[in-house]
């Protein structure tokens, strides 16, 4: 399918402008840089309350972990509110819940539920497995503690886009033997997958569709500790391990997962492949292409008009699946 005309647009104003890649900036740079891209995100609706709370649980370790969520709240829920954990987007180096703050209110009234957004540590500060472990304390809080801020965690989703979709996959991974955590649902938005870099749509978007093969491989770099210096996967070495590296886990008792993908992005493969071998780990997944969009449509809804919609489209997912 041909470029949507928003995102044909998008891509024109980036082949005239040029900016610095994030990874050419650093980090510090990169993270304000994507901060202040906040008109792009668009506004979000209105909510009953928001709430921000710092969690505590133990990790695997034995480690006290405490991690700040935003907890939103949309006009009309019942007191016992559904629950959506996100793990929001931007490389596991970038974005935060500030910058993901539309994200969440405009999935919190479509699928009328609470939406427990994580603010996790990120890389380089803290790499692989630092990020999951942060998600997961998380969302072991919320289902053991949720009843008393109103939340019924026995109906739970996951969501995440982008390296949020990587952490949503991990947790829900983490959490299949945890008696404390029931997770329901997940959502994987155009998420970040392997450190392959060799899909075909790797090599057909490898520059100038937003996205980029370089950027991604910064990402991973930063994430699994070999610094933003050493661009993984160039040299064809991947020692990722399983949860980060979802190709290589064991998708068997997983929950019944929606996988969206956008079909000019670099990740659109690593992502449907995914999606396939939790399929055939006899998992039930259902796939959505917008084949006419660029990676990061949903987040960035400030410019693309289907973001939105698909953000419609996913809440009511969510709504009829949690009840």
């Amino acid at each position: 399918m041909t470029l949507h005309p928003q995102a044909q647009t998008f891509v024109a104003l980036l082949r005239e402008l040029q900016p610095p890649r994030w990874e050419d900036l650093g980090v510090a740079k990169a993270r304000r840089g994507f901060s202040a891209l906040v008109d792009s995100f668009g506004a979000g609706p209105t909510m009953a309350s928001v709430e921000d709370r710092i969690v505590e649980e133990q990790n695997c370790d034995g480690e006290v972990l405490r991690v700040p969520v935003r907890i939103y709240r949309p006009d009309g829920v019942s007191e016992l509110a559904p629950v959506v954990m996100f793990f929001h987007g931007g490389g596991w180096v970038l974005g935060d819940v500030e910058s993901h703050d539309t994200t969440c209110r405009r999935l919190a009234e479509a699928s009328q539920a609470a939406v427990v957004s994580v603010e996790y540590r990120r890389s380089p500060e803290l790499p692989f497995p630092g990020p999951v472990h942060d998600c997961l304390v998380a969302t072991k809080a919320v289902a053991k503690h949720g009843f008393s801020w109103g939340l019924d965690a026995s109906r739970l989703a996951v969501m995440g886009d982008s390296a949020g979709g990587n952490l949503a996959a991990a947790v829900t991974l983490s959490a299949k033997d945890d008696p404390d955590v029931e997770v329901k649902y997940v959502v994987l938005v155009y998420p970040v997958v392997t450190p392959a870099f060799d899909s075909g749509s790797y090599r057909e978007f490898e520059t100038g569709f937003g996205l980029t093969k370089r950027t991604m491989q910064w990402f991973w770099g930063n994430y699994l500790g070999h610094g933003g210096e050493g661009l993984l996967g160039v040299d064809g070495v991947n020692d990722a391990e399983p949860l980060a590296d979802l190709m290589k886990a064991d998708f068997s008792g997983f929950p019944p997962t929606h996988v969206l993908v956008a079909g000019y992005d670099v990740l659109r493969d690593e992502g449907l492949a995914l999606a396939d071998k939790i399929e055939a780990c006899g998992g039930h997944v259902t796939r959505e292409n917008a084949s006419d969009m660029l990676h990061g449509f949903v987040h960035f809804a400030g410019q693309f008009e289907t973001g939105v919609t698909a953000m419609q489209s996913l809440g009511k997912r969510i709504a009829n699946q949690l009840g």
